[in-house]
């Protein structure tokens, strides 16, 4: 089944200073569970309300259709670098990690990103 990607848009910030933090699940061939229901209506507004206030700006969900092993893709859009900072290492974090065993048994990886154009 093609899934929609799921939006959720805080507010709107100058793009130039724009981190972006991209947290991949990926399967690596093995059996697992992803509840993508869980991930939308529970989880990512979760993550929105934890870190809203510390500059997140947007949280999307990617589904890449034919990317090898990649579930989902969690696109998350902070002010700038020290907001992505602060969110990660806010007391409100941990409830963001805990609940990711309530949708999934993968483990997820981040990478940072900025914005750039060509």
């Amino acid at each position: 089944m093609l899934r929609e990607p799921a939006r959720i848009t805080v507010v709107n910030v100058d793009n130039e200073n724009k981190e972006t933090v991209f947290v991949i699940y990926r399967s690596n061939g093995k059996e697992f569970r992803f509840d993508h229901d869980y991930f939308v209506a529970e989880h990512l507004p979760l993550v929105r309300k934890a870190w809203e206030q510390y500059g997140l700006v947007s949280s999307t969900a990617v589904y890449p259709k034919g990317e090898g092993d990649i579930v989902v893709v969690a696109v998350n859009e902070f002010r700038d670098e020290q907001a992505a900072i602060a969110a990660f290492g806010s007391p409100e974090s941990e409830a963001v990690m805990s609940d990711i065993v309530r949708y999934t048994d993968l483990i997820p990886v981040r990478f940072r990103g900025v914005s750039f154009s060509y």
